[in-house]
């Protein structure tokens, strides 16, 4: 028997779906906030799918990962590398309720490329999986494949004007939830897991558009009739974080380079740039084509590196070669994060990111040096600096000819440290929840649901205690093959505007 539901919603918060609870169009989600216990959810900084699915997971924030975001740079050997899911240094849950004898179905969580041996089965899931040996057991690719099961659209949603694109996300999002429910019923678990991904691009893209609110009711329409099948499990709703609309974009390395801290270098690649020739439009041309996959096998290397990515201009590996590194002190990824060439300027550039405003706003709300930020044996390769952006603020981490500042561009929306959390069932009646609810909280408090023994070194507290005592128990050694994703993988980050 199912004894408990794990829905993630990625980008979700209450902020977002309240217009839409309130005007009655997602009954299913009122119904379960009336009758179970909620709160708002913290994620680990920064905001971001890549770390924070993997923070829910693991019960652990990105100190004892050692992953931080979509990238990391290696200012002292100029590598730029992009995490897999061996790259988090740690043990999940799911081993620990294997070790107690309970299976688990987790499918479609991000970062779990490739995928992990489970008593149970996993489908790998989130823009950072492939399209290949996605699943555990290897023989559940092959009835997936016999369905059409696609791990990710044909045709990518690049910016707002992909209309027909974002139809088609739609559809992904109801027949993922489709497959997750069969895969449910053909093959019993103790424990199930689903990560809808999708729904975030429709948010980051869309915002609150009717396409978004198109999305959300599959989504609902979905979690009434699994509420339905499994009347006797516990079911949680829950998010890596929150989104918000986008009223600025702050270009960070801009902004470095204006003020001293980054030193760029020009030459023949910026030409592509001058006549607004990137890989974004060539990709969107090819996809609609159908000839995406023979350019990108027949283009020369040299040629790929030479071509900005979009508009924005370089990014991943192609910015690290713009880096004049003898003059530079500093450079930026996306969203919020800032690596110092020179650690000395740490508490100047604090200092300057605490104080810079535009129109009167802040672009930080807070910033941390990453030992104020994290915890852990991995720290010192976190960025040096850390940012938690201003709601309304998207940051990118291109380097190419942008003014520091400008208005929202293809995302209207960007991610918030809020998200979600529900919880209702048996074990879950008159319960409450924390007020300062984490998103590392949320697996020693289904461990513990489920009279599972909580390991010493997550740092998240079970919530819903149910009055018990919490047992503990020594943490499950954990051994990896630190692995860098492929270039198609990072092109896909890159389409989807995560990579900047």
């Amino acid at each position: 028997m199912t004894e408990t539901i794990v829905l993630g919603l990625d980008g979700a918060n209450w902020d977002l779906l309240e217009p839409w609870l309130e005007s009655g169009d997602l009954l299913n989600v009122q119904a379960l906030r009336e009758e179970g216990t909620w709160s708002d959810m913290e994620s680990c900084p920064p905001p971001v799918t890549c770390p924070n699915w993997r923070c829910y997971s693991t019960g652990k924030n990105p100190g004892k990962l050692g992953v931080f975001w979509w990238e990391k740079i290696d200012t002292e050997n100029r590598t730029l590398t992009t995490p897999t899911s061996r790259s988090f240094k740690s043990s999940n849950y799911w081993d620990y309720l294997n070790d107690a004898g309970k299976t688990v179905g987790i499918m479609n969580l991000p970062m779990s490329y490739p995928t992990f041996e489970v008593d149970g089965w996993m489908v790998a899931g989130g823009p950072g999986s492939e399209q290949d040996d996605y699943t555990y057991p290897e023989a559940l690719e092959d009835e997936l494949e016999e369905r059409d099961y696609r791990l990710h659209p044909k045709i990518p949603v690049t910016s707002n004007e992909d209309h027909e694109a974002a139809s088609a996300l739609v559809d992904l999002i109801d027949e993922r939830f489709e497959t997750f429910r069969e895969l449910l019923s053909d093959r019993p678990v103790d424990v199930a897991h689903l990560t809808v991904f999708y729904i975030n691009v429709l948010q980051h893209f869309f915002w609150r558009d009717d396409v978004t609110k198109r999305g959300w009711q599959v989504i609902d329409e979905h979690i009434g009739e699994i509420r339905d099948a499994y009347p006797d499990a516990t079911l949680y709703l829950m998010s890596d974080h929150g989104c918000t609309d986008v009223d600025t974009v702050f270009h960070a390395n801009s902004w470095l380079e204006r003020e001293g801290y980054l030193v760029t270098e020009t030459g023949a690649s910026d030409t592509f740039s001058k006549f607004g020739i990137n890989k974004k439009r060539v990709s969107q041309l090819a996809h609609r084509l159908g000839v995406h996959g023979l350019i990108t096998s027949l283009t020369p290397e040299s040629v790929k590196d030479a071509v900005p990515e979009d508009e924005e201009g370089f990014k991943r590996e192609q910015k690290l070669d713009k880096v004049d590194w003898e003059r530079s002190d500093a450079i930026a990824s996306g969203q919020g994060l800032i690596y110092l060439i020179d650690d000395s300027r740490t508490e100047e550039l604090v200092r300057d990111l605490e104080k810079l405003e535009r129109g009167g706003k802040p672009i930080a709300s807070a910033v941390y040096t990453r030992e104020g930020a994290y915890e852990g044996e991995f720290v010192d390769e976190a960025p040096n600096v850390i940012f938690d952006q201003r709601e309304g603020v998207h940051t990118s981490g291109a380097i190419g000819d942008n003014p520091v500042f400008s208005d929202a561009g293809k995302w209207k929306a960007e991610n918030v440290r809020t998200g979600l959390f529900l919880a209702t069932g048996a074990d879950t009646q008159d319960e409450s929840l924390n007020n300062t609810m984490s998103i590392t909280d949320v697996a020693p408090t289904l461990l513990h649901q489920l009279g599972v023994a909580v390991p010493t070194d997550m740092d998240g507290e079970p919530q819903l205690t149910g009055g018990r005592s919490v047992a503990s128990r020594e943490p499950i050694p954990f051994a990896s093959i630190d692995e860098s994703a492929d270039d198609e993988v990072a092109a896909r980050l890159e389409d989807l505007g995560y990579l900047e």
